[in-house]
């Protein structure tokens, strides 16, 4: 063990306020520490969608399930996602519909093209126009339902900041948008296998990925500016009592080399 964790010496700690991490740290550390908890949430978000209509909620249901790893919150999976499936109906269920007939224009508008290599310059453009359109409702809904169910706001206002939040983090959005495209050309070319593990595998990895991409962006743009300017708590920032008796110095003591300290003091032997 001596290889890999030299326990003679006690470190420095970890800080109670130490800052988050970047986003995708915070994905890989948040895709492993809950990994067998995604197949759960991907059973389960399959279930509530066999209705087709009811993508939205469910979406927002699984959306909120994400939100709480992120925040570290504590949960009970099935019955936090049924409580969120019902709060957020209203608001969530004509977002899925968009979602719907973008992902049925998206397609129906590639089987058109393939079909037709020699269509005009009017279709072509109408082929270019639609694609855009499909990836920009796709990337609204990046911000759409995390902002259903982290924020009060009326529909339209979630719609407009969403709008808004698109062009503010390019990066997060296109690497975002490359996954859910992945996942599609893999439904075109190995449907037969991919639709069997539909049940357990690609929405919750989806939803992490879109989660950890966008949230970010949400919390500097939309919900910290807010608890700033109000000076109220802001709950998504964890809380450490300034009056504790004892202060927590993690991560700012001086390494300890615990095994000179003991020869020092009891003056034994180590044995090695």
């Amino acid at each position: 063990m001596g290889l890999f964790y030299n326990n003679g010496v006690a470190g420095s700690g970890v800080s109670k306020g130490a800052g988050r991490k970047k986003p995708f740290k915070r994905f890989c550390e948040l895709f492993v520490s809950k990994f067998w908890n995604y197949f759960q949430i991907n059973l389960i978000y399959f279930l509530f969608c066999l209705p087709i209509v009811t993508i939205g909620p469910a979406t927002a249901a699984m959306t909120a399930i994400m939100r709480n790893f992120y925040l570290e919150k504590p949960q009970f999976i099935f019955h936090d996602f049924k409580r969120e499936f019902k709060k957020n109906f209203k608001q969530a269920f004509p977002i899925g519909l968009l979602d719907i007939a973008a992902v049925a224009l998206g397609v129906f508008s590639i089987l058109v093209y393939s079909q037709s290599p020699e269509m005009d310059t009017t279709g072509k453009v109408f082929y270019v126009i639609s694609l855009v359109g499909v990836a920009l409702v796709i990337m609204m809904s990046f911000y759409i339902y995390p902002q259903i169910v982290a924020l009060d706001l009326k529909l339209g206002a979630i719609v407009r900041n969403s709008l808004l939040l698109v062009f503010l983090n390019p990066v997060g959005d296109i690497i975002t948008l490359a996954f859910f495209f992945g996942y599609a050309a893999l439904i075109w070319w190995f449907w037969l296998f991919v639709v069997f593990l539909t049940p357990i595998v690609p929405f919750a990895w989806l939803a992490l990925i879109s989660f950890c991409s966008c949230y970010p962006t949400i919390q500097k743009v939309l919900i910290n500016p807010y608890y700033e300017k109000t000076g109220e708590k802001n709950p998504e920032i964890p809380d450490y009592d300034e009056s504790a008796v004892f202060t927590d110095r993690g991560g700012s003591e001086q390494p300890i080399n615990i095994k000179e300290k003991n020869i020092k003091q009891h003056g034994g032997k180590i044995i090695k």
